[in-house]
Protein backbone atom coordinates (compact mmCIF):
# COMPACT_ATOMS: atom_id res chain seq x y z
CA UNK A 1 0.00 0.00 0.00
CA UNK A 2 2.93 2.41 0.84
CA UNK A 3 5.02 1.51 -1.76
CA UNK A 4 1.85 2.40 -4.44
CA UNK A 5 1.30 5.41 -3.13
CA UNK A 6 5.45 6.85 -3.10
CA UNK A 7 4.79 5.38 -6.93
CA UNK A 8 1.22 7.74 -7.45
CA UNK A 9 3.54 10.28 -6.02
CA UNK A 10 6.43 10.14 -8.03
CA UNK A 11 4.18 9.38 -11.32
CA UNK A 12 5.29 6.24 -13.61
CA UNK A 13 5.38 5.51 -17.27
CA UNK A 14 4.08 1.94 -18.74
CA UNK A 15 6.06 0.96 -21.91
CA UNK A 16 6.54 -1.70 -24.55
CA UNK A 17 10.14 -2.44 -25.52
CA UNK A 18 10.76 -3.58 -28.86
CA UNK A 19 13.80 -4.86 -31.03
CA UNK A 20 16.20 -7.77 -31.70
CA UNK A 21 17.89 -7.95 -28.27
CA UNK A 22 15.62 -6.67 -25.54
CA UNK A 23 17.37 -8.56 -22.33
CA UNK A 24 20.42 -5.58 -23.66
CA UNK A 25 18.33 -2.96 -22.17
CA UNK A 26 17.12 -4.97 -18.87
CA UNK A 27 20.87 -5.21 -18.49
CA UNK A 28 21.14 -1.30 -18.63
CA UNK A 29 18.00 -0.59 -16.56
CA UNK A 30 20.12 -3.73 -13.60
CA UNK A 31 23.66 -1.67 -14.48
CA UNK A 32 21.90 2.16 -13.86
CA UNK A 33 19.93 0.84 -10.70
CA UNK A 34 16.70 1.27 -12.33
CA UNK A 35 13.83 -0.41 -11.07
CA UNK A 36 11.19 -1.87 -13.27
CA UNK A 37 7.77 -3.55 -12.24
CA UNK A 38 4.79 -5.61 -13.51
CA UNK A 39 7.52 -6.76 -16.26
CA UNK A 40 5.76 -9.07 -18.92
CA UNK A 41 6.56 -10.62 -22.33
CA UNK A 42 4.35 -8.91 -25.49
CA UNK A 43 5.77 -10.61 -28.59
CA UNK A 44 9.32 -10.65 -29.05
CA UNK A 45 9.33 -7.93 -26.49
CA UNK A 46 8.24 -7.31 -23.12
CA UNK A 47 6.36 -4.36 -21.04
CA UNK A 48 7.43 -2.87 -18.04
CA UNK A 49 6.84 0.08 -15.73
CA UNK A 50 9.35 3.19 -14.27
CA UNK A 51 9.34 6.06 -12.59
CA UNK A 52 8.73 9.10 -15.19
CA UNK A 53 12.35 10.56 -13.85
CA UNK A 54 14.30 7.39 -14.72
CA UNK A 55 12.38 6.91 -18.22
CA UNK A 56 13.78 10.36 -19.13
CA UNK A 57 17.51 9.72 -18.77
CA UNK A 58 17.01 5.67 -19.98
CA UNK A 59 16.02 6.57 -23.50
CA UNK A 60 19.11 7.40 -25.12
CA UNK A 61 20.83 4.13 -23.98
CA UNK A 62 17.80 2.26 -24.85
CA UNK A 63 18.49 3.65 -28.31
CA UNK A 64 22.59 2.66 -28.11
CA UNK A 65 21.26 -0.94 -26.90
CA UNK A 66 18.70 -1.69 -29.99
CA UNK A 67 15.05 -1.38 -28.72
CA UNK A 68 12.78 1.24 -29.06
CA UNK A 69 10.69 2.66 -26.37
CA UNK A 70 7.09 3.06 -27.23
CA UNK A 71 5.20 4.56 -24.48
CA UNK A 72 1.58 3.08 -23.36
CA UNK A 73 0.24 5.34 -20.20
CA UNK A 74 1.25 7.59 -17.91
CA UNK A 75 0.15 7.23 -14.32
CA UNK A 76 0.52 9.41 -10.98
CA UNK A 77 0.37 12.22 -9.35
CA UNK A 78 2.40 14.61 -12.17
CA UNK A 79 0.20 13.21 -15.15
CA UNK A 80 -2.56 13.98 -12.90
CA UNK A 81 -1.39 17.91 -12.71
CA UNK A 82 -0.40 18.29 -15.70
CA UNK A 83 -3.49 17.19 -17.47
CA UNK A 84 -5.79 19.44 -14.66
CA UNK A 85 -3.43 22.52 -15.25
CA UNK A 86 -6.20 24.43 -16.28
CA UNK A 87 -7.93 23.82 -12.96
CA UNK A 88 -6.05 25.35 -10.56
CA UNK A 89 -8.41 24.69 -7.83
CA UNK A 90 -8.62 20.69 -7.96
CA UNK A 91 -4.68 20.94 -7.85
CA UNK A 92 -4.63 23.27 -4.65
CA UNK A 93 -7.54 21.58 -3.34
CA UNK A 94 -5.67 17.78 -3.60
CA UNK A 95 -2.46 19.53 -2.11
CA UNK A 96 -3.98 20.98 0.17
CA UNK A 97 -5.77 17.35 1.01
CA UNK A 98 -2.47 15.69 0.71
CA UNK A 99 -0.74 17.76 3.23
CA UNK A 100 -4.09 17.81 5.85
CA UNK A 101 -3.56 14.43 5.90
CA UNK A 102 0.26 14.18 6.07
CA UNK A 103 -0.66 17.20 9.03
CA UNK A 104 -3.17 15.40 11.01
CA UNK A 105 -1.39 12.39 10.67
CA UNK A 106 1.15 13.37 13.28
CA UNK A 107 -1.87 13.88 16.31
CA UNK A 108 -3.81 11.27 17.94
CA UNK A 109 -7.05 10.41 16.30
CA UNK A 110 -8.71 7.49 18.48
CA UNK A 111 -8.24 6.25 22.35
CA UNK A 112 -8.69 2.82 23.47
CA UNK A 113 -9.12 1.55 26.72
CA UNK A 114 -9.15 -2.12 27.99
CA UNK A 115 -8.82 -4.10 30.91
CA UNK A 116 -10.76 -1.68 33.40
CA UNK A 117 -13.20 -3.66 35.49
CA UNK A 118 -13.29 -1.39 38.83
CA UNK A 119 -12.27 1.57 37.51
CA UNK A 120 -14.36 4.06 35.45
CA UNK A 121 -13.64 4.98 31.61
CA UNK A 122 -13.81 8.67 32.54
CA UNK A 123 -11.32 8.73 35.16
CA UNK A 124 -8.75 6.66 33.13
CA UNK A 125 -9.50 9.43 30.56
CA UNK A 126 -8.84 12.42 33.08
CA UNK A 127 -5.50 10.47 34.27
CA UNK A 128 -4.57 10.01 30.35
CA UNK A 129 -5.21 14.00 29.41
CA UNK A 130 -3.53 14.93 32.90
CA UNK A 131 -0.14 13.23 31.24
CA UNK A 132 -0.59 14.16 27.76
CA UNK A 133 -2.49 11.14 26.15
CA UNK A 134 -6.08 12.76 24.43
CA UNK A 135 -7.89 12.98 21.35
CA UNK A 136 -5.66 15.49 19.39
CA UNK A 137 -2.54 15.27 21.40
CA UNK A 138 0.49 15.51 19.17
CA UNK A 139 1.95 12.26 18.84
CA UNK A 140 5.92 12.99 18.55
CA UNK A 141 5.75 14.32 21.88
CA UNK A 142 4.27 11.12 23.24
CA UNK A 143 6.32 8.87 24.99
CA UNK A 144 4.21 6.05 25.73
CA UNK A 145 6.40 4.16 28.45
CA UNK A 146 6.99 6.94 30.79
CA UNK A 147 3.45 8.21 30.79
CA UNK A 148 2.33 4.56 31.57
CA UNK A 149 4.86 5.37 34.61
CA UNK A 150 3.08 8.82 35.68
CA UNK A 151 -0.31 7.76 35.18
CA UNK A 152 0.72 4.11 37.65
CA UNK A 153 1.90 6.68 39.90
CA UNK A 154 -0.94 8.59 40.04
CA UNK A 155 -3.10 5.75 40.58
CA UNK A 156 -1.95 3.49 43.18
CA UNK A 157 -4.98 1.01 41.85
CA UNK A 158 -3.50 0.57 38.31
CA UNK A 159 -1.13 -2.13 39.16
CA UNK A 160 0.25 -2.01 35.41
CA UNK A 161 -0.35 -0.67 32.45
CA UNK A 162 1.11 -0.39 28.73
CA UNK A 163 0.03 2.55 26.20
CA UNK A 164 0.87 1.36 22.25
CA UNK A 165 0.55 3.86 19.62
CA UNK A 166 0.06 2.99 15.82
CA UNK A 167 0.13 5.03 13.33
CA UNK A 168 -2.71 7.44 14.79
CA UNK A 169 -4.30 4.92 17.05
CA UNK A 170 -3.76 4.45 20.68
CA UNK A 171 -4.46 1.50 22.63
CA UNK A 172 -4.24 1.61 26.43
CA UNK A 173 -3.70 -1.80 28.19
CA UNK A 174 -5.11 -1.91 31.73
CA UNK A 175 -4.61 -4.46 34.82
CA UNK A 176 -6.33 -3.09 37.95
CA UNK A 177 -4.19 -4.10 41.01
CA UNK A 178 -5.50 -7.45 42.39
CA UNK A 179 -6.17 -7.07 46.43
CA UNK A 180 -4.05 -8.97 48.76
CA UNK A 181 -5.66 -12.41 50.22
CA UNK A 182 -6.23 -12.22 53.81
CA UNK A 183 -4.51 -14.25 55.56
CA UNK A 184 -5.89 -15.64 58.63
CA UNK A 185 -4.09 -15.42 61.94
CA UNK A 186 -3.95 -18.84 63.50
CA UNK A 187 -1.23 -18.20 65.77
CA UNK A 188 -2.55 -15.71 68.22
CA UNK A 189 -3.99 -17.33 71.33
CA UNK A 190 -8.20 -16.10 71.14
CA UNK A 191 -11.61 -16.89 71.74
CA UNK A 192 -14.37 -16.61 70.41
CA UNK A 193 -17.56 -14.59 71.07
CA UNK A 194 -20.93 -13.57 70.21
CA UNK A 195 -21.41 -10.86 67.91
CA UNK A 196 -25.03 -10.64 68.85
CA UNK A 197 -27.74 -12.28 70.69
CA UNK A 198 -29.65 -15.51 69.81
CA UNK A 199 -30.38 -18.61 70.56
CA UNK A 200 -27.51 -20.97 69.30
CA UNK A 201 -28.66 -23.47 66.85
CA UNK A 202 -25.78 -25.62 66.12
CA UNK A 203 -21.72 -25.12 67.01
CA UNK A 204 -19.03 -26.53 64.89
CA UNK A 205 -15.86 -26.16 67.22
CA UNK A 206 -12.51 -26.93 64.64
CA UNK A 207 -10.30 -25.50 67.88
CA UNK A 208 -10.73 -24.75 71.82
CA UNK A 209 -12.95 -25.64 73.94
CA UNK A 210 -16.79 -25.10 73.88
CA UNK A 211 -18.40 -23.10 76.24
CA UNK A 212 -22.12 -23.28 75.38
CA UNK A 213 -24.53 -26.03 73.39
CA UNK A 214 -27.68 -25.61 71.17
CA UNK A 215 -30.52 -24.30 72.59
CA UNK A 216 -28.51 -21.68 74.46
CA UNK A 217 -29.30 -18.24 74.48
CA UNK A 218 -26.52 -16.24 74.48
CA UNK A 219 -25.98 -12.33 74.66
CA UNK A 220 -23.46 -9.97 72.74
CA UNK A 221 -19.59 -10.62 73.81
CA UNK A 222 -20.61 -13.74 75.22
CA UNK A 223 -17.94 -16.48 75.61
CA UNK A 224 -18.82 -19.25 73.24
CA UNK A 225 -15.33 -21.06 72.23
CA UNK A 226 -12.82 -20.43 74.86
CA UNK A 227 -8.99 -20.82 73.58
CA UNK A 228 -7.88 -22.27 76.70
CA UNK A 229 -7.63 -25.91 76.67
CA UNK A 230 -6.86 -28.46 80.12
CA UNK A 231 -5.17 -31.50 79.48
CA UNK A 232 -5.98 -34.53 81.89
CA UNK A 233 -2.92 -33.92 83.94
CA UNK A 234 -4.76 -30.39 84.89
CA UNK A 235 -1.80 -28.76 82.57
CA UNK A 236 -3.72 -25.84 80.35
CA UNK A 237 -2.49 -24.39 76.90
CA UNK A 238 -3.63 -21.18 75.08
CA UNK A 239 -4.86 -21.83 70.95
CA UNK A 240 -6.20 -20.07 68.67
CA UNK A 241 -10.33 -20.62 69.06
CA UNK A 242 -11.88 -21.36 65.68
CA UNK A 243 -15.47 -22.71 65.23
CA UNK A 244 -18.74 -22.10 63.19
CA UNK A 245 -21.45 -21.14 65.43
CA UNK A 246 -25.37 -21.01 63.88
CA UNK A 247 -27.67 -18.85 65.79
CA UNK A 248 -31.65 -17.31 65.09
CA UNK A 249 -31.04 -13.94 65.49
CA UNK A 250 -33.22 -11.04 65.75
CA UNK A 251 -32.52 -7.82 63.38
CA UNK A 252 -35.03 -4.47 63.03
CA UNK A 253 -34.33 -1.58 60.76
CA UNK A 254 -36.58 1.52 60.07
CA UNK A 255 -37.18 2.97 56.61
CA UNK A 256 -38.81 6.19 56.62
CA UNK A 257 -40.41 9.00 54.21
CA UNK A 258 -42.57 12.14 53.96
CA UNK A 259 -45.72 11.62 52.99
CA UNK A 260 -45.30 14.43 50.38
CA UNK A 261 -42.24 14.23 48.04
CA UNK A 262 -40.98 16.88 45.79
CA UNK A 263 -39.27 15.48 42.39
CA UNK A 264 -37.83 16.78 39.45
CA UNK A 265 -40.72 15.69 36.59
CA UNK A 266 -40.02 16.96 32.43
CA UNK A 267 -41.56 19.80 31.45
CA UNK A 268 -41.74 18.52 27.97
CA UNK A 269 -39.75 21.55 26.38
CA UNK A 270 -36.89 20.64 24.46
CA UNK A 271 -33.69 22.29 23.39
CA UNK A 272 -30.94 21.54 21.27
CA UNK A 273 -27.21 22.52 21.05
CA UNK A 274 -24.86 21.06 18.00
CA UNK A 275 -21.50 21.44 18.50
CA UNK A 276 -18.23 20.62 15.59
CA UNK A 277 -15.73 18.43 17.52
CA UNK A 278 -12.29 18.67 15.88
CA UNK A 279 -9.05 16.67 17.60
CA UNK A 280 -10.95 17.41 21.11
CA UNK A 281 -11.82 20.91 20.19
CA UNK A 282 -15.28 22.05 20.67
CA UNK A 283 -16.52 24.73 18.36
CA UNK A 284 -20.66 25.55 18.86
CA UNK A 285 -22.40 26.55 15.88
CA UNK A 286 -26.19 26.07 17.08
CA UNK A 287 -27.63 26.92 20.14
CA UNK A 288 -31.06 26.29 22.19
CA UNK A 289 -31.72 27.14 26.08
CA UNK A 290 -34.89 26.29 27.86
CA UNK A 291 -36.42 28.56 30.21
CA UNK A 292 -36.58 25.87 33.35
CA UNK A 293 -33.48 26.44 35.76
CA UNK A 294 -33.32 22.72 36.18
CA UNK A 295 -32.78 20.86 32.80
CA UNK A 296 -31.62 17.24 32.01
CA UNK A 297 -28.57 17.18 29.31
CA UNK A 298 -27.95 14.15 26.95
CA UNK A 299 -25.28 14.37 24.53
CA UNK A 300 -24.52 11.94 21.64
CA UNK A 301 -21.32 12.00 19.01
CA UNK A 302 -21.43 11.43 15.53
CA UNK A 303 -18.53 11.15 13.67
CA UNK A 304 -17.60 9.64 10.12
CA UNK A 305 -15.97 6.18 10.28
CA UNK A 306 -14.95 4.74 7.00
CA UNK A 307 -13.40 1.36 7.15
CA UNK A 308 -14.50 1.33 10.76
CA UNK A 309 -11.94 3.63 11.34
CA UNK A 310 -13.06 6.53 13.59
CA UNK A 311 -12.24 10.05 12.57
CA UNK A 312 -11.55 12.37 15.32
CA UNK A 313 -13.65 14.79 13.33
CA UNK A 314 -17.31 14.88 14.12
CA UNK A 315 -20.56 16.37 15.51
CA UNK A 316 -21.77 16.51 18.89
CA UNK A 317 -25.82 16.81 19.66
CA UNK A 318 -27.02 17.86 22.90
CA UNK A 319 -30.42 17.50 24.09
CA UNK A 320 -31.62 19.62 26.78
CA UNK A 321 -34.81 18.95 28.48
CA UNK A 322 -36.19 20.99 31.07
CA UNK A 323 -37.42 19.76 34.43
CA UNK A 324 -39.70 21.46 36.78
CA UNK A 325 -40.24 20.28 40.45
CA UNK A 326 -43.78 18.91 41.28
CA UNK A 327 -45.03 18.27 44.81
CA UNK A 328 -46.84 14.98 44.58
CA UNK A 329 -49.07 13.26 47.90
CA UNK A 330 -48.91 9.91 48.82
CA UNK A 331 -51.38 7.22 49.95
CA UNK A 332 -50.98 4.34 51.98
CA UNK A 333 -50.39 1.82 48.92
CA UNK A 334 -47.62 3.96 47.63
CA UNK A 335 -45.40 4.41 50.59
CA UNK A 336 -45.45 0.71 51.32
CA UNK A 337 -44.31 0.27 47.76
CA UNK A 338 -41.36 2.57 47.99
CA UNK A 339 -40.83 1.67 51.42
CA UNK A 340 -40.34 -2.16 50.51
CA UNK A 341 -38.24 -1.85 47.80
CA UNK A 342 -36.12 -0.03 50.44
CA UNK A 343 -36.04 -2.73 52.54
CA UNK A 344 -35.54 -5.24 49.43
CA UNK A 345 -32.55 -3.19 49.04
CA UNK A 346 -31.24 -3.39 52.92
CA UNK A 347 -31.73 -7.24 52.92
CA UNK A 348 -29.73 -7.93 49.86
CA UNK A 349 -26.86 -5.55 50.74
CA UNK A 350 -26.71 -5.97 54.42
CA UNK A 351 -28.37 -8.52 55.12
CA UNK A 352 -26.45 -10.84 52.23
CA UNK A 353 -24.61 -13.02 54.37
CA UNK A 354 -27.57 -14.56 56.20
CA UNK A 355 -30.66 -16.70 55.96
CA UNK A 356 -33.87 -14.68 56.51
CA UNK A 357 -36.77 -16.75 57.52
CA UNK A 358 -39.35 -14.29 58.31
CA UNK A 359 -40.15 -10.65 58.09
CA UNK A 360 -42.52 -8.97 60.64
CA UNK A 361 -43.71 -5.47 58.72
CA UNK A 362 -45.15 -2.47 60.69
CA UNK A 363 -45.71 0.97 59.43
CA UNK A 364 -46.45 3.89 61.32
CA UNK A 365 -47.68 7.55 60.72
CA UNK A 366 -46.26 10.17 62.68
CA UNK A 367 -46.65 13.74 61.74
CA UNK A 368 -46.69 13.05 58.26
CA UNK A 369 -43.86 10.92 58.22
CA UNK A 370 -44.26 7.31 57.23
CA UNK A 371 -42.02 4.64 58.63
CA UNK A 372 -41.84 1.10 58.35
CA UNK A 373 -40.23 -1.17 61.06
CA UNK A 374 -39.36 -4.75 59.91
CA UNK A 375 -38.09 -7.25 62.11
CA UNK A 376 -36.16 -9.37 60.51
CA UNK A 377 -35.77 -13.24 61.85
CA UNK A 378 -32.27 -14.65 60.72
CA UNK A 379 -30.12 -17.84 60.85
CA UNK A 380 -26.30 -16.47 60.74
CA UNK A 381 -22.69 -17.28 62.27
CA UNK A 382 -22.32 -15.01 65.11
CA UNK A 383 -18.74 -16.21 66.16
CA UNK A 384 -16.15 -13.74 66.32
CA UNK A 385 -12.56 -14.05 67.66
CA UNK A 386 -10.93 -12.09 70.16
CA UNK A 387 -7.38 -12.22 71.09
CA UNK A 388 -6.71 -13.46 74.57
CA UNK A 389 -5.06 -10.24 76.16
CA UNK A 390 -1.62 -10.45 78.40
CA UNK A 391 -3.14 -8.01 81.19
CA UNK A 392 -5.74 -10.27 81.75
CA UNK A 393 -3.61 -12.06 84.15
CA UNK A 394 -5.09 -15.63 83.23
CA UNK A 395 -4.68 -18.48 85.60
CA UNK A 396 -4.06 -21.40 83.40
CA UNK A 397 -3.44 -23.76 86.29
CA UNK A 398 -6.98 -22.85 87.40
CA UNK A 399 -8.60 -22.96 84.40
CA UNK A 400 -10.95 -26.25 83.72
CA UNK A 401 -13.81 -27.20 81.42
CA UNK A 402 -17.15 -26.64 82.41
CA UNK A 403 -18.93 -29.65 83.04
CA UNK A 404 -22.34 -30.40 81.35
CA UNK A 405 -24.54 -28.62 84.58
CA UNK A 406 -22.63 -25.45 84.03
CA UNK A 407 -23.27 -25.25 80.57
Amino acid sequence: MLLEMLRFVRGYVRFDVCGRYPERFLNITAHHGVRLWEVERVGEGFSACMYRSDYRRIRSLARKAGVRLRVKDKRGLPSLAYSSRDRVGLVFGACAFIITVFVTSMFIWSVDISGNDKLSLTHINTLLKDNGLYVGAFKPALDAKRLADEVMIDDPDIGWMAVNIEGSYASVEIKEKAEPPKVNDITTPCNVKASRDGVILGIEAEEGSAEVIAGSGVVKGQLLVGGVITGSDGSARLVHASARVLARTKRTAEFSTPDKMTELMPTGEVGERRSAEIFGLRLPFYFASVKSPYALSDQQFFAPSPLDVRLPVGVVVERVTALELRETALDESSVKELLSKQSELYEAFTLSDCTVESRDFELLDTDGVYTLRVTYTCVEDIACTEPIGTDENTDLTKHTAPTEDER
